[in-house]
């Protein structure tokens, strides 16, 4: 190990001293004697021999140098300039990339400059590549040969451009723009970004982070989908982090992000991430294993393959996982009743419970996936896995109950104390299968995309639970639990998009799906399971069915870009609860269900950016919340209302300003706010339950009343170079609610309202094009919503990745809450309803931990250009 280390810090040593003799040889960043003059390259047509005698002096140079003394491990300066072959006009931000010429490794990358000059540091001796990919050029590729520093003197380029009528048209593009719902980061457009991988890209697309794991978040919301070329991935994880990380920067033409996707993107995700590649994979042979592990501690070895040639790709992962986390939870509650007088409250009982948690998972899942190119504008893909997991669940609770009788004379009260264990072990099994087919029907949009999509699943638990009394032990219980769930479904999914010109395209979307669900609750009152507890067990089928269609319009005009989506759907629910307890339900329920859509924005070219975006959402009551089933638990039940709940309304509204600078970074400032109508929450409250023979909560769902949040945003990121930024996030809001609802025949009025807010800091940093460090600092005040409050939390996390050998072996290290505040403080929330007070504190046993990485790549990928540039193809290879 000590070995390894002085290796690869001599090696860092010598890089820094090869750049120094090299910045003293040639100060100002200047050339080589005899090299080009300053001001860059030779003016056309102005050399006395032609570029055949530029070309002949350099050749002669290098002669020289080459009979200079050369020690091995030297690392050396190529340069040279680009120029159009019919102008002779330089060619600024131009992509290279140094290839290995025997086996066409990438070694090196960099970008021409204003004057079309390149200069690649850091090239070893031997024989090379030289690939250069410019829009609008035919490719190029040009052998050379490193034994000093090198200058390749004036490389031509091609004209390739598409021409109609003898007219090139050209159009440049923003760095950063917004289209609609989209925000767009053109990674083409930025030079800084072209040496790194795919995931340096991502770290510069505004909202989205990547920490050292490759977790990604976008705005620090980690429901997430990414998408690649304008369709689900479908991707595992690791599968994701090992596509991210090799796939080169100058391979994506562009990063789409989407926060509140409209109704085309037909998903659950609150964001869709969209990364189009400018490049093909034409080959591609990667298997990829590794482990992953904390001190909590988890323990997490997974091995990923990806392999393509021409048509046909398959990608296979496989994973397991071992888990051991201890909680342990605080809570207190207190039940009350009207008092004497108006607004005063007198206590009928209170409780205090101290409960730890003691949690051991153990799991596993295999995912394949198979696509095949049918031909240049079709392909089919499959996708199939599966998943199980067994988690064992020990959990100690200590409960002091006091039972006050504010009514009797005198009044008294009454402490019971008891000791609860239980012991619960749960197996869950869940697999899928799909098949997509998507239809291009020319390269500026027309496309047709059909989905299918199943899934199966089988959950089933044991629990053993022992309640022991101090005092009343004729109340003791032991009691035996046994679930068996199973459920399948299956959708499908069609997209069609056609352009109708080249500012506007319309988007058609048809999507059904069905869930069909049995499950059954077998609890009895005794640990044999022979006593069957006929007041909690039941039986449950159930089925859902909806069908949504949409169509979504997109014009531009100049700046201006106006998106409308308006989605219709309807659902059918089905439920029965099979029980011997008078209160079984078997019902059938239908809702309508409308998502109408715009976002407006304006782009000017200076870079400053302006959105004006509305949606509804409308969301129809559950099965729990509609059923007037009774589910018991030890001293409290819940159950449905379906006495007129109505659908809840929700309308979403955001105005946004972001200026992006080449240099800087970004600055934006963002309003928004929600309004939602007719709110389904549950109210809890406690009365006398016959069944229980005690006094005891419950909860049932209401339509309250209309709760609101509205506020203001800062987002600004500091982003001197590709490489490196500091993102800062805040948010000040005020969250609040009016509620009416009937207590016993009495009309009740409550309404409250809290300002809060939040920040966040995050920093990313990636040295030597090896070297990652990370940085996340978040807080957020206590909140509240209906009738509950939510306390403060807050964490600061730093790690570190590095790789090793040409990224063919990663390791990161990364630290969670590095105060430990998870354990010291916790989180937590209190019910602030007046009748039923409760504040609960949870906090994690282990939540200060260690987390460590390992990941091994080999492999080959093989890119090529999506279309012919000019008349040939292209490609470069990285291993």
């Amino acid at each position: 190990m000590k070995r390894a280390v002085f290796f690869k810090t001599f090696f860092l040593a010598a890089m820094v001293m090869s750049a120094l003799v090299g910045f003293a040889q040639f100060p100002g960043g200047g050339h080589p004697p005899g090299g080009r003059p300053p001001g860059g390259r030779p003016p056309a047509g102005r050399f006395p021999g032609g570029d055949r005698q530029w070309d002949q002096q350099n050749m002669n140079r290098s002669e020289v140098k080459q009979k200079k003394k050369v020690r091995e491990g030297d690392t050396f300066l190529v340069t040279g300039v680009l120029i159009d072959s019919k102008t002779s006009e330089p060619l600024p931000f131009v992509n290279l990339a140094v290839l290995d010429s025997i086996d066409s490794t990438f070694v090196k990358g960099g970008v021409t400059d204003y004057d079309g000059i390149f200069q690649l540091n850091g090239i070893p001796q031997g024989p090379f590549l030289l690939r250069v990919s410019a829009i609008g050029y035919e490719s190029f590729m040009h052998p050379f040969n490193v034994v000093n520093n090198t200058d390749l003197g004036i490389l031509k380029l091609d004209p390739g451009a598409i021409t109609l009528d003898a007219v090139v048209v050209t159009a440049e593009k923003p760095l950063y723009a917004m289209d609609g719902e989209k925000l767009v980061y053109n990674v083409s457009e930025d030079p800084s970004i072209q040496t790194g991988t795919t995931e340096d890209a991502l770290q510069n697309a505004p909202g989205v982070e990547v920490d050292v794991e490759g977790n990604i978040t976008l705005r620090g919301v980690s429901s997430i989908e990414i998408w690649i070329n304008d369709k689900p991935s479908k991707l595992t994880e690791e599968n994701l982090k090992t596509y991210l990380q090799t796939l080169p920067a100058n391979a994506i033409a562009r990063i789409e992000t989407i926060t509140n996707p409209s109704a085309k993107y037909a998903t659950e995700a609150e964001a869709v991430i969209n990364i189009v590649t400018s490049t093909h994979i034409k080959s591609n042979q990667f298997i990829s294993f590794g482990v992953n592990g904390s001190n909590q501690p988890f323990v997490s070895p997974w091995v990923s393959y990806m392999w393509k040639k021409e048509k046909l790709s398959i990608n296979l992962f496989a994973s397991g996982r071992f888990s051991d986390r201890d909680n342990t939870t605080d809570t207190w509650a207190l039940q009350r009743q009207d008092g004497d007088s108006i607004g005063t409250y007198e206590t009928t009982w209170a409780d205090t419970t101290a409960q730890t948690d003691k949690n051991r998972n153990v799991s596993g899942n295999i995912f394949m996936n198979i696509n095949y190119e049918i031909d240049s504008t079709s392909e089919i893909s499959f996708d199939a896995g599966g998943f199980y997991n067994f988690n064992g669940t020990k959990m100690l609770r200590s409960q002091r109950q006091t039972y006050y009788f504010p009514d009797s004379i005198p009044e008294y009260s009454e402490l019971i104390t008891d000791t609860t264990r239980s012991k619960t072990d749960a197996n869950n099994i869940f697999g899928h299968f799909g098949i997509d087919y998507t239809k291009k029907f020319d390269e500026m949009g027309h496309n047709l995309r059909i989905g299918f999509n199943s899934r199966i699943s089988h959950n089933a638990s044991e629990q053993w639970y022992n309640r022991l009394y101090d005092t009343y032990t004729d109340l003791n219980e032991h009691r035996y639990l046994l679930t068996d769930q199973n459920s399948y479904g299956f959708s499908l999914d069609v997209r069609y998009n056609r352009p109708y010109s080249e500012n506007g395209e319309l988007s058609y979307g048809l999507r059904a799906d069905h869930q069909q669900t049995d499950n059954r609750y077998d609890r009895y009152n005794d640990s044999l399971g022979v006593v069957l507890d006929s007041l909690r067990a039941y039986h449950f089928k159930g089925n859902e069915t909806n069908a949504t269609a949409d169509v979504n319009w997109t014009h531009r005009w100049g700046g201006f870009t106006l998106s409308t989506g308006l989605g219709v759907g309807a659902d059918r629910v089905y439920y029965n609860y099979i029980s011997t307890m008078p209160f079984a339900d078997d019902s059938t329920m239908y809702f309508l269900n409308v998502i109408p859509s715009i976002h407006l924005t304006y782009r000017t070219q200076n870079m400053h950016n302006f959105k004006l975006n509305y949606a509804m959402r409308m969301a129809h009551p559950g099965e729990t919340q509609l059923s007037t089933y009774r589910r018991y638990g030890e001293n409290d039940y819940s159950t449905g209302n379906p006495n007129g709940l109505k659908n809840t309304y929700t309308h979403n509204m955001e105005a946004g300003w972001q200026k992006y600078f080449d240099r800087f970074g970004n600055i934006g400032v963002e309003a928004y706010g929600r309004l939602s109508t007719n709110e389904i929450s549950n109210l809890t409250d406690s009365e006398y339950d016959d069944y229980l023979d005690r006094v005891v909560s419950y909860s049932i769902p209401y339509n309250l009343g209309n709760s609101w949040r509205y506020g203001t945003s800062l987002n600004m990121t500091y982003r001197p170079s590709g490489f490196f930024n500091v993102r800062l996030y805040a948010n000040v809001y005020n969250y609040g609610y009016h509620m009416e609802y009937d207590r016993q025949g009495i009309h009740q009025v409550d309404e409250n309202d809290m300002w809060s807010w939040s920040l966040r800091v995050n920093a990313w940093w990636k040295i030597f094009n090896k070297y990652q460090l990370t940085m996340s600092a978040n807080y957020n005040s206590p909140t509240i919503s209906l009738m509950s409050e939510r306390k403060a939390r807050y964490s600061l996390n730093v790690g570190a990745r590095t790789d090793f050998f040409n990224r063919k072996m990663s390791v990161f290290v990364n630290i969670r809450d590095i105060f430990n505040w998870g354990a010291q403080v916790g989180s937590g929330s209190s019910n602030t309803n007046p009748y039923y007070l409760t504040d609960s504190t949870n906090k994690m046993v282990n939540s200060r931990y260690i987390s460590v990485g390992v990941t091994f790549r080999f492999g080959k990928m093989e890119l090529e250009k999506r279309a012919k540039e000019g008349d040939g193809e292209t490609g470069d290879s990285l291993e």
